[in-house]
């Protein structure tokens, strides 16, 4: 019979590691963050860290992708689909435009871009969702005469214009994101 103890144990450990990347990206920001200091909240040494994760962004992502509370914004369904998705679409530019919501989201595209298990994580848990919420959303407007096709396109550019204000360090604002939204919803027909 083997025994399970250090299995338990090294999974106790990531997670002690993972919950305090969190409270310590939450009490002094990511620009603040050090692994010196997770490993000695967590109670292991800086090499159990690096064992698990090479890099700074790879342990953020994962500890991001951790946490319970990363679902997407919903749009709400009131029957105006440019106002629902013009006040979804402000409120994501709201989070990805503070500082935090900004560097939280060029850590996990760098975290992404070298890890594709990070990658995959990330589509799963958050870049996903908030695809499909946006485009069932807009599927439901019937007013809409568009292909699936389109309406994809029309939600990747949505989403795609706020993305990439913030990877170029570029601001983003609750007003230009709805401006974009009514933008793109124009270009399927949409009265705006």
């Amino acid at each position: 019979m083997t025994d399970s103890r250090p299995r338990r144990r090294s999974e106790r450990a990531r997670v002690a590691i993972l919950e305090a990347t969190n409270v310590l990206l939450h009490d002094h920001g990511l620009e603040n963050l050090s692994i010196e200091e997770i490993a000695a909240t967590a109670g292991v040494g800086k090499q159990t860290i690096y064992r698990w994760w090479p890099t700074r962004p790879a342990l953020v992502a994962d500890a991001l992708l951790h946490r319970d509370d990363l679902a997407p914004l919903l749009p709400k369904d009131t029957g105006d689909v440019v106002k629902d998705l013009s006040r979804w679409a402000g409120g994501l530019a709201e989070s990805l435009g503070s500082d935090r919501g900004a560097a939280t989201l060029r850590m996990l595209t760098a975290a992404a871009t070298e890890h594709p298990e990070i990658s995959r994580r990330l589509h799963e848990r958050f870049s996903g969702p908030l695809q499909e919420t946006a485009y069932e959303r807009l599927s439901a407007a019937k007013e809409i005469k568009a292909t699936p096709a389109q309406r994809r396109h029309a939600v990747d550019a949505i989403i795609g214009g706020m993305v990439y204000k913030v990877l170029s360090h570029q601001k983003l604002t609750r007003a230009g994101a709805a401006e974009t939204v009514r933008i793109v919803l124009r270009g399927l027909g949409a009265s705006v």
